[in-house]
């Protein structure tokens, strides 16, 4: 009956998770007014959400409870920010994790809800997206075809580099082994997974170079008596990927970290073949260097997830998705102006519940300002002396201004504006209209 309960809300919240932007627009001052939202037929979910009968009051009252006990129940398990902030104890826990997405979709019915009868109308549709692919982003920004090949083209040299892909590597092993240390009575797949992951790490550790950052290892100023070990290929690193996937393929618990490691696996194949060689010139490991980052550029797509997986290590030091209500703004002459709303529904209202969800925010936050300006500079590639030359120039035809901003919401907070890192977040109080 729970497990009912549970799925009705949901389909029922997707239908109405129309949250926050035209609200917010609202609530952010006079300005906010002028914007026209892009036209386009209606789904069948807001037409749902329009020709829908009011809420009963005791409705209101109802949820609000229920979010008032998930709030109670999930404080101690997961600090207050379930999605970011305890990762491992909602891994260990399948049932905190069940409360913790149903406190999430009950929040946003529940808000929404709220601002249809206080603005009289419903508010415009936000859908909870979870970013795993630069396709994904340039879909919520509205980017063109055209404009995602410049996004490709100005992503990949940024992070394709040794140091990102080895530093990659090494986040995606290292979460999955703190979520399964965290598993109670782990069964032999996890058992043989640790080994494994273990066995990975002290190959990617074994890459590392204390000079300078390369695929190749540069050749020792005094070369040993003896001769060195066979030289390692980066297929062993493939082969324990796969198997490591196999291990885990029936953990539904560790699902997103299967995924991640099946999303590294794709540039893994493109350099299987590519040698970790000690005994090499300088010159020859930067040359090899150069091979390797052009074929990984070539080879991951714009919807690669190794791509994306890249990219945020490259710009945050982790590799974890990030789940966010998006909804956004169409605004200026041919729709060119696009404002972006992210939103969080907090657990607890503390300051050290909000200060993290708006670092979480944030990080979502500089993702679309990222691809927005990479989508915005031209990239053109020449060819001199047999070496590929990229030159960058800023796109002379503007494409339109790009507005963020965060939306946090609890129980019990002062209603106000912070900022963070040049980005504006209001934070909001859930509460009976």
């Amino acid at each position: 009956m729970e497990c009912r309960s549970i799925s009705e809300t949901f389909l029922r919240a997707n239908a109405a998770l129309c949250v926050l932007a035209p609200a917010i627009c609202g609530l952010c001052g006079a300005h906010r007014r002028s914007i026209h939202f892009k036209p386009g037929p209606a789904s069948p979910e807001e037409d749902d959400v329009r020709d829908r009968a009011p809420l009963p009051r005791r409705w209101y009252r109802a949820a609000y409870a229920r979010l008032l006990r998930h709030s109670g129940s999930l404080a101690g398990v997961a600090g207050g920010f379930p999605w970011h902030g305890a990762r491992g104890s909602l891994v260990a826990c399948p049932h905190a994790a069940t409360r913790a997405a149903h406190f999430d979709a009950l929040a946003g019915e529940f808000v929404a809800a709220v601002a249809t009868v206080s603005r009289g109308h419903p508010p415009l549709k936000m859908e909870v997206t979870s970013l795993r692919s630069l396709t994904q982003v340039c879909d919520v920004l509205g980017v063109s075809a055209q404009r995602r090949k410049s996004v490709r083209l100005n992503v990949c040299p940024q992070v394709t580099q040794h140091h990102v892909w080895r530093g990659a590597l090494e986040a995606v092993l290292g979460d999955l082994q703190a979520d399964m240390a965290s598993l109670d009575s782990p069964s032999p797949g996890i058992k043989m997974a640790e080994q494994i992951a273990s066995a990975c790490n002290g190959f990617l550790s074994d890459t590392a170079t204390s000079s300078s950052p390369s695929w190749m290892r540069p050749t020792p100023f005094k070369k040993p008596a003896e001769p060195t070990a066979p030289a390692k290929k980066w297929q062993e690193v493939l082969d324990m990927f796969t198997d490591l996937a196999r291990s885990l393929e029936m953990e539904d618990r560790l699902t997103g970290h299967v995924q991640k490691v099946e999303a590294m696996k794709e540039g893994l194949y493109q350099i299987r073949d590519v040698v970790i060689e000690r005994d090499i010139a300088f010159k020859e490991a930067r040359r090899q260097d150069c091979l390797v980052q052009r074929k990984l550029s070539k080879s991951l797509g714009h919807s690669s997830r190794c791509l994306y997986t890249l990219l945020l290590f490259y710009l945050y030091g982790s590799v974890r998705d990030m789940e966010v209500h998006v909804g956004k703004c169409i605004s200026g002459e041919g729709g060119r102006n696009v404002t972006v709303h992210a939103a969080e529904f907090l657990i607890d209202g503390d300051e050290s519940t909000i200060r993290s969800g708006i670092k979480q925010l944030s990080r979502a936050l500089q993702i679309f300002r990222f691809v927005w300006e990479a989508a915005n500079t031209d990239c053109h590639a020449a060819n001199h002396n047999g070496k590929d030359v990229v030159g960058k120039k800023k796109n002379e035809d503007a494409k339109g201004v790009l507005e963020l901003q965060g939306h946090l919401w609890s129980f019990g907070v002062e209603e106000k504006t912070l900022t963070y890192r040049g980005d504006v977040f209001h934070m909001h109080q859930i509460q009976l209209p």
